[in-house]
């Protein structure tokens, strides 16, 4: 089997999601985000990481896409949405 390619984070992006998963005021999906991306750089597999943080594999493909397009706040937060009146 072949390893998982570690994605490649700049120091300030790590330390800035290092202390986004330990916040306790952030949303529960932008902390899962910043983890998603953090394990990825370990070198960790979308399956491991789907596995350890309970997400759906998916989910954590467009995590990593997010982050390729626009960097980690892209990755963190949702395009907004039309809302509800």
């Amino acid at each position: 089997m072949a390893s998982a390619q570690p994605l490649e984070l700049p120091e300030t992006d790590r330390i800035y999601l290092e202390s986004v998963t330990r916040t306790r005021t952030m949303q529960a999906q932008t902390v899962s985000r910043a983890k998603i991306l953090l394990l990825k750089a370990g070198a960790e597999t979308v399956d491991a990481i789907a596995d350890k943080l309970d997400l759906n594999r998916n989910s954590v493909l467009l995590c990593l896409k997010k982050y390729q397009e626009g960097g980690v706040e892209h990755a963190l937060n949702d395009a907004p949405g039309r809302g509800r009146n």
